[in-house]
């Protein structure tokens, strides 16, 4: 019950009961006096008949009794008249018949009214007659009483009505703050330190209000902090600092990243351009010119590989590299070529009118998977035949690899998909400090027809070129759900239920059908949806983040959770987390090795776990492989570790 709530029904209690005990002393105090003044009727009534008769009578004389008793009888103000003779005979009686008067019965039980009896003497001069008794009626006591009451209770209500209006209004401009203290902290609570606008007149509540703000200024201003630290670290351990590309580490850790692992396989082209003699250009021109040759240069550069939605690194000092997916090897020829003409009056503005420094050349992979490093060394000898053979450009093949043994692998994995022969695998992540499990990440493999495994390395790229992410997302979330209903009674080792995270594309998350679907499936069954987090790929959210933030909203409606995988390897990974308040993030596999070797990589990682930190986001490593790099990432802070360590994927669940 909210405070204002409380406070109305408190307030109005109080004054109902005022407003109660002052109707019941008023009446009560009503009764006495009508009471009194019944008393005084019937005794002013019995003094006055018995004067009258005693002037009138000399001798007891019953019809001259009725004659003066009568007219104060017929007024109907008195219940019973009687006259005794000296003695003791009744000689005249007058009874009122019993009468409903206007006023309910209740009121009477409640308010009882007693019918006074008095008598008086009857003498003339020392002789006494007889004497006269007459009893009053209440019911016009009553009637009066309970009109009384009645307009008493209407002008109490009015005035407890109009109390209570002005009171809601007063409550509601006196706690109106309060609603706006309520949301800030729910908001705090969920790690979102928002300040508030609101000024309350009340000096306890402006105080909290003051409170509030500093201690979310507070922590915004550490939170940016570590973001701005975070973003410096990254740009100087994975950026060229004269052209403000990714440097060979940067544009290695996002090709694994999205390309290597679990994950879909590079398909297209990796290029390569060398700018040669280049100390002699920067001997030409001066460093600070030629420092603006080369990013004028590698702009052009990266504007052919966006077109693409590829990306761009300086290799080496001469060497840039471009990631270009999805590009088969005849247009990166031309794409190539294309570049190295448009690079001409470039250099010419600069004054470098040779175009032979200039070599580009680039490989194409296929379905294969292969390493980034395999495929940098193939682009290097490359680039070297194109200078040697004085082409200036050229493009090859890395060279096909049998995959599988269907003639067509697409509808190989097409059929796998429909008919839902989907092999579940899952990988511990663990507490960093304990070792205990946080979730299991569920991987999945493919089984063809006669119930061989289609490698990821197949159906993979086959999903990407073909758009079947959706239809595999969807398959695997139905098969985790299935399983983790029929383990009503599955625990884990320390007696919790366990939990499950789940790897979906950003392709899927973008589709409104995906979203509208999972929701309905998770809401359906909310303690099942309380087992479950939801993981997309960092690269992927940065490419649509608001996108990304509506589905976070949704699944977490449901109980379930939202997690970014592969986190650093983008520009912007400082400043997502505030936005998408995941339930964790999880480090690109490719910082892991660097972590324990490389004090820059290092650095950079703890300036993500205190900013994380401030969240009360943890920060999970992957790829831990051996107990040297385990101790180096305890030492740095992270909450938890997943990889071979651990335990390599195994089938789940577990028999």
């Amino acid at each position: 019950m909210t405070l204002g709530r409380q406070l109305a029904i408190a307030i109005s209690a109080t004054f109902f009961l005022a407003l109660a005990g002052v109707q019941v002393i008023h009446l009560r105090s009503a009764q006495a006096h009508l009471q009194q003044s019944l008393e005084a009727l019937a005794q002013d009534a019995a003094t006055s008949i018995g004067l009258s008769l005693g002037v009138l009578m000399k001798d007891t004389d019953p019809a001259l009794v009725a004659t003066v008793v009568n007219p104060a009888f017929d007024r109907g103000h008195y219940q019973r008249i009687e006259y005794f003779s000296a003695g003791g005979e009744m000689l005249v009686s007058k009874v009122l018949p019993t009468q409903e008067g206007r006023y309910p019965g209740w009121f009477v039980e409640l308010f009882p009214l007693h019918a006074p009896t008095a008598q008086s003497l009857v003498s003339a001069g020392w002789r006494q007659l007889g004497r006269i008794q007459v009893t009053a009626h209440p019911r016009f006591a009553y009637e009066q009483l309970w009109a009384t009451a009645r307009n008493t209770f209407i002008y109490l209500l009015a005035i407890y009505v109009a109390s209570m209006l002005a009171m809601r209004v007063f409550l509601r401009s006196l706690l109106k703050p309060l609603a706006a203290v309520e949301g800030a902290a729910q908001a705090i609570s969920n790690r979102d330190f928002v300040t508030l606008d609101v000024k309350p007149s009340a000096r306890e509540l402006a105080r909290v209000v003051e409170a509030m703000n500093a201690l979310s200024v507070k922590v915004n201003e550490a939170i940016d902090s570590e973001s701005r630290r975070a973003e410096r670290l990254q740009a100087a351990a994975y950026r060229d600092p004269v052209t403000g590309l990714l440097n060979g580490r940067g544009f290695a850790a996002r090709f694994q990243s999205i390309y290597e692992g679990e994950h879909e396989t590079f398909s297209g082209v990796l290029a390569m351009v060398e700018i040669t003699e280049l100390a002699e250009i920067n001997r030409a021109l001066g460093q600070d010119r030629c420092d603006e040759l080369l990013r004028e240069l590698y702009r052009q550069m990266q504007e052919v590989a966006g077109r693409v939605g590829g990306f761009v690194g300086r290799w080496t000092g001469t060497l840039i590299i471009l990631a270009l997916p999805g590009v088969p090897e005849r247009e990166a020829a031309e794409k190539l070529a294309a570049l190295r003409e448009r690079l001409r009056p470039t250099l010419a503005k600069f004054g470098v009118e040779r175009l032979d420094r200039i070599y580009c050349a680039g490989v194409e992979v296929g379905r294969e998977r292969t390493t980034l490093f395999a495929l940098a060394r193939a682009t290097e000898e490359a680039v070297l035949q194109a200078r040697e053979s004085g082409q200036g450009v050229m493009v090859v093949h890395a060279g096909e690899v049998p995959t599988a043994q269907e003639s067509d692998p697409v509808e190989a994995v097409r059929e796998a998909l429909a008919a839902r022969r989907l092999q579940l695998f899952g990988q511990v992540a663990c507490r960093m400090s304990d070792h205990r499990p946080l979730h299991t990440e569920i991987l999945t493999r493919l089984n063809d027809a006669s119930g061989n495994e289609i490698r990821p390395s197949l159906f993979m790229p086959i999903i990407a070129a073909h758009e079947l992410f959706e239809q595999l997302d969807r398959a695997v979330i139905e098969q985790v759900v299935a399983q983790l209903k029929s383990q009503a009674a599955a625990v884990t080792a320390e007696g919790g239920e366990e939990r499950v995270s789940i790897n979906l594309s950003m392709r899927s998350v973008e589709k409104q059908a995906f979203t509208d679907w999972l929701v309905k499936l998770l809401a359906a069954d909310r303690p099942l949806a309380q087992r479950v987090v939801f993981e997309v790929a960092e690269h992927g959210i940065v490419k649509n983040e608001k996108v990304a933030a509506a589905f976070a909203r949704a699944v977490r409606a449901t109980g379930a959770g939202f997690a970014i995988d592969d986190y650093g390897v983008h520009r912007d990974s400082a400043a997502i987390v505030p936005r998408l308040r995941p339930s964790y993030i999880k480090l690109a596999g490719a910082h892991t090795p660097r972590v324990a070797n490389d004090a820059g990589t290092r650095s950079f990682a703890e300036s993500i776990i205190g900013a994380a930190r401030q969240l009360e986001v943890p920060v999970i490593a992957q790829m831990v492989e051996d107990e040297a790099t385990y101790h180096a990432l305890a030492a740095s802070g992270f909450s938890g570790y997943q990889g071979n360590l651990v335990g390599p994927p195994a089938p789940w669940p577990a028999k």
